[in-house]
């Protein structure tokens, strides 16, 4: 009777992970997609740029970041609306974070209290 009972309870714990797995799988592709850059600044600066960049996220995680007239191979992960993601610029890792709602994309490379640290903004197309 107890290895019935381990054995529904094994079942049931698997049958949870695969639902969380498939949950995080939908957010991806949900998220998937081009995105089109609308501006670029500092975070201590009021003047908007406007430069040509913009982000291609895959389904399984990987995508392009197209900026400064080059294009970097880029993972991301999306939490809820909590946006990360990371690329390689002349060999040195850059972590981007930021948050994604409804289609717009705001994320920083660094930490956005720093006056240093730039915010990109992009929209879903």
């Amino acid at each position: 009777m107890k290895f019935k009972k381990m054995i529904a309870l094994l079942l049931a714990l698997v049958v949870m992970a695969a639902l969380l797995a498939a949950c995080g799988d939908s957010a991806l592709k949900a998220a998937a997609g081009t995105y089109v850059g609308q501006y670029v600044k500092l975070v201590g600066d009021e003047e908007k740029k406007t430069e040509t960049f913009s982000l291609t996220l895959m389904e399984d995680g990987t995508g392009k970041h197209s900026r400064d007239g080059m294009e970097f191979n880029v993972t991301w992960t999306l939490e809820g609306e909590t946006f990360t993601m990371q690329e390689t610029f002349v060999g040195d890792p850059i972590t981007y974070t930021g948050t994604l709602t409804e289609g717009r994309l705001d994320i920083f490379n660094g930490d956005k209290e720093n006056i240093w640290t730039y915010e990109y903004v992009y929209q879903k197309q």
